[in-house]
């Protein structure tokens, strides 16, 4: 039997397709990419050699680099005028004067006079010192001091009222020697300073008194001296007892001096707080003394120091000094030490005084020097009274509107920690011996910094009660008498 087999129909379209049509595509395909390869191939070959080469290098680099935009502006240029033509050339030297007028920085007018004349050959001219040469002329008036009180009064309207007896003193006063050795040690300091301007002594510092009086009431003869100044600022001063610590913008100041001329033994034993400091220098001078290789003027500079550091730690660990922060004084001129001997009205360090500016009266002691050249100077604390906007570097009265007035041969000894009210006291003592105060007027109540608090009154304690003992108030009862012991027989 045969058999047969039947190819069933197929079940789609894609079964209905050539056994080879999936080859045929796949080959189709391969050429279409090997066709493009070979474009692309040629394209990078040829595409060097065309404009689009370079219109891509520019497109690349300006990706790579930033752009810059320039802009052209249209500059105008102005043609300057035509100078004049220069001066014609001299035939000959013409002698000249020239005058110029200046201030400098002290207030010091400087009229320069400046002159030429013929001479020789500038090779022998040079060899002449009188050839080059500059000559100072200085001209200074030098102030009198006023004396009556309509003159007194100019400075200070209200002096005739505070001081009633002034009137009668001003009969015999005298301008002090004092107010003319003080004009005469001015212009002497600017006649030696006269080639170095900067150190002259300027003009507000030269007229800072107005007058120095010798007063002598003519029924008391309490002596007195009268000064009318201006009121600088001293911040020195330090006391380890009263104040073991001191602010740093006064101490580290440029003119501050831990001591003054007012001092005393120390009370306690609390060490001065600038003693640390003051050996720190001293140990450091020592140190860079010790050094080898210094010049012989540093070497004696040092020494110096060492030896001025040496005594300052000594007095520091010994004595105190008033603070000027805190207590009132003035400070005096050297022009008055030496004279103690010579003249009734001289000043001295302790004796008291009396400030007065505008209407009030401030109780003072004069409480250390100051230069020989100047006048009127006073303590922070005070100063701080008469203006707060006053510093040891802002004065608190610029003008000559202060009048001292201290009483020579006042002071007490030993000198001891400032007492004020025993100060106010003896200030008031002397004003009344020259006249007193006038109605509506009183002398300054100072406020000590360093008083301490009064201790509270101690009262008695109560007695205790004994409970077996009476009151007080009750009747009291004498107890009965023990019975007697019977009689032995």
């Amino acid at each position: 039997m045969k058999h047969t087999h039947e190819i069933p129909p197929p079940d789609d379209a894609q079964q209905a397709l050539p056994w080879n049509h999936g080859q045929r595509g796949q080959g189709l395909l391969e050429r279409l990419f090997k066709l493009v390869f070979v474009i692309l191939a040629l394209a990078a070959l040829l595409i060097p050699f065309t404009p689009l080469a370079q219109t891509l290098k520019r497109f690349v680099r300006e990706i790579r680099e930033p752009r810059v935009v320039t802009k052209e502006v249209i500059r105008r240029v102005e043609i300057p005028a035509p100078s004049p033509p220069p001066a014609p050339l001299p035939e000959k030297s013409i002698p000249r004067k020239d005058v110029d007028v200046a201030t400098l920085f002290n207030g010091i007018t400087i009229n320069t006079n400046l002159m030429t004349s013929d001479g020789s050959f500038a090779s022998l001219e040079r060899l002449d010192p009188n050839a080059y040469k500059v000559q100072f002329q200085v001209d200074i008036r030098v102030p009198k001091a006023n004396q009556s009180l309509e003159e007194l009064a100019r400075i200070n309207p209200h002096l005739a009222e505070m001081l009633p007896g002034l009137r009668e003193t001003l009969h015999q006063c005298k301008v002090s020697g004092f107010f003319h050795r003080l004009y005469e040690n001015k212009t002497k300091g600017i006649q030696q300073n006269l080639t170095r301007l900067n150190k002259v002594l300027d003009r507000h510092n030269f007229f800072d008194c107005e007058t120095i009086l010798e007063l002598t009431h003519p029924t008391s003869s309490r002596r007195a001296l009268l000064i009318q100044s201006e009121m600088d600022v001293v911040s020195d001063g330090s006391d380890g007892d009263r104040a073991p610590s001191l602010k740093d913008y006064i101490s580290m100041s440029d003119y501050y001096q831990p001591f003054t001329s007012y001092a005393w033994a120390k009370q306690s034993t609390t060490a001065n707080p600038l003693l640390p400091r003051w050996e720190t220098r001293l140990a450091n001078a020592k140190a860079e003394y010790a050094k080898k290789g210094l010049s012989a003027s540093r070497n004696q500079e040092l020494k110096s120091s060492i030896d001025q550091l040496t005594l300052e730690i000594k007095d520091l660990k010994s004595r105190s000094s008033l603070i000027a922060d805190s207590d009132p004084f003035v400070v005096i001129s050297l022009v008055f030490r030496g004279y103690e001997a010579t003249n009734p009205h001289t000043p001295q360090i302790g004796d008291y005084a009396v400030v007065i500016h505008d209407k009030k009266l401030y109780p003072a002691i004069c409480g250390d020097y100051g230069p020989s050249m100047k006048m009127g100077e006073a303590s922070l604390f005070m100063a701080k009274v008469i203006n707060p906007k006053a510093t040891p570097y802002v004065r608190p009265e610029s003008e000559l509107k202060v009048t001292y007035l201290v009483f020579p041969g006042t002071r007490e000894k030993p000198f001891g920690p400032p007492k004020l009210e025993v100060w106010r006291n003896q200030c008031i003592r002397y004003l009344n011996e020259i006249g007193g105060v006038g109605a509506g007027y009183e002398v300054h109540q100072w406020e000590d910094k360093f008083k301490k608090p009064e201790p509270a009154p101690v009262t008695d304690a109560p007695t205790p009660v004994d409970p077996q003992s009476p009151v007080a108030g009750e009747p009291q009862t004498t107890p009965a008498p023990a019975p007697a012991a019977p009689a032995s027989k």
